[in-house]
């Protein structure tokens, strides 16, 4: 049996996946005490953020595909923290405002997301901060900016 040894590059994109993964498990277990999952807060602050972004805009903020969005935005609805109002420039336009039981949750969700986050960076200084900011930014701009060629041999 042949063992596939990872090189540097791979082993920090591991890493990276690991990084995501324990902070979408952390986030899911501190928000679940309001009912809230990972993904439901991250649209819910985008919504308070872009108060009035319409559900396209807000996928494209959010990198998630339209219907996705859609569906979380029901559950949020259903759970009364957003609500759909009509543009009142295009009739089939809604635009998500977050409701007043959102604006009253945020002051209470905002301790629990800065102590995971003051976790999280514990022990950066604010240069490390940066420096891994550019640095995460550099990544998704090269990933974002060209297309994947792939060996022809290897092509299926």
């Amino acid at each position: 049996m042949s063992v596939i040894a990872f090189d540097r590059d791979e082993l920090a994109s591991f890493r990276l996946d690991e990084v995501v993964r324990l902070l979408s498990r952390k986030l899911d277990q501190a928000l679940a005490g309001f009912g809230l999952t990972r993904a439901q807060w991250r649209l819910l602050a985008f919504v308070s953020r872009y108060e009035g972004v319409t559900q396209s805009e807000l996928a494209r903020l959010m990198d998630f595909e339209r219907a996705t969005v859609g569906q979380a935005i029901d559950a949020m609805e259903r759970k009364g923290l957003v609500q759909r109002t009509p543009a009142p420039e295009d009739r089939r336009v809604w635009r998500i405002v977050p409701t007043e039981a959102a604006l009253a949750l945020s002051p209470a969700l905002r301790p629990v997301v800065d102590a995971l986050m003051a976790q999280m960076f514990r022990d950066f200084s604010d240069a490390d901060r940066g420096l891994l900011d550019g640095l995460l930014a550099r990544l998704s701009a090269n990933l974002e900016n060209e297309t994947l060629a792939v060996p022809q041999e290897n092509a299926a």
